[in-house]
């Protein structure tokens, strides 16, 4: 589920028009369905943790049972951002998938550009976020910012590297969830092609059509299949949702 919270990850569209409050409050969380083709997969879910300073926002997602048996997949993310910029302070990263599993642990340096891991300091590009940081990052824009026509990149430091990702609006769309009928944006990240995408189209996004910016759904094609998340439930959030019916 690495690649969903890549998404989760990936609402990271950005620039530098952010607006003034936070689009988002203490004790918000959603919880996702996840899909492997036709089988369900397991859930992911969020939560927010909030002070007057900063955003705490943990991610824990996990395979079912039957899943386990084949490829059991167990993976938590956190990050923490600092309210005012939305700069992420700290972010962590534990995931067991298969054979592979990974621990990574980050401190940012925005003043010197540098980030401070486990195996040493790396130089990282101005205003660069974590894969989850960029995510609460771009909830912040504005609508009007998310629809613009050209390509919006946003700097991400991950596996201690800086990629500039790449992110195209595709229109609006509504898409059906337990929940009811939600009005939603539709993005296309360029995701880096290698150990999990095939090509670097192989990622959708949807998020609400609202204030929220509340990621909805997620499709994404990857080397053994395809994966699908899609919203369940929410709790605590800030505005009202653009559900339909």
């Amino acid at each position: 589920m690495k690649k969903i919270f890549f998404i989760l990850s990936l609402v990271s569209y950005l620039g530098y028009s952010q607006k003034t409050k936070l689009p988002f409050k203490d004790g918000e969380s959603c919880i996702y369905r996840i899909s492997y083709g036709m089988f369900g997969g397991g859930d992911a879910k969020y939560t927010i943790n909030q002070t007057q300073d900063e955003t705490q926002v943990i991610v824990k997602g996990g395979s079912n049972a039957f899943v386990d048996l084949f490829f059991k997949i167990r993976d938590r993310y956190e990050t923490i951002i600092n309210n005012s910029t939305t700069f992420p302070i700290y972010f962590k990263r534990d995931i067991i998938e298969g054979n592979y599993a990974i621990n990574q642990e980050y401190y940012f340096n925005h003043i010197k550009n540098i980030v401070s891991t486990q195996v040493g300091d790396f130089e990282c590009e101005p205003k660069s976020y974590d894969i989850l940081s960029s995510f609460m990052y771009g909830r912040t824009l504005t609508s009007s910012y998310l629809k613009k026509k050209n390509p919006f990149y946003i700097n991400i430091f991950l596996n201690e590297e800086n990629y500039n990702m790449e992110v195209e609006y595709l229109g609006t769309e509504f898409i059906e969830t337990k929940i009811g009928k939600i009005r939603c944006l539709k993005f296309s990240p360029k995701v880096q092609v290698g150990r999990v995408f095939k090509n670097e189209d192989d990622l959708t996004i949807w998020v609400s059509d609202d204030e929220n910016h509340l990621l909805v759904k997620v499709e994404m094609g990857i080397w053994v299949g395809s994966i699908d998340a899609t919203i369940t439930s929410t709790k605590n959030i800030k505005f009202p949702l653009s559900i339909t019916d």
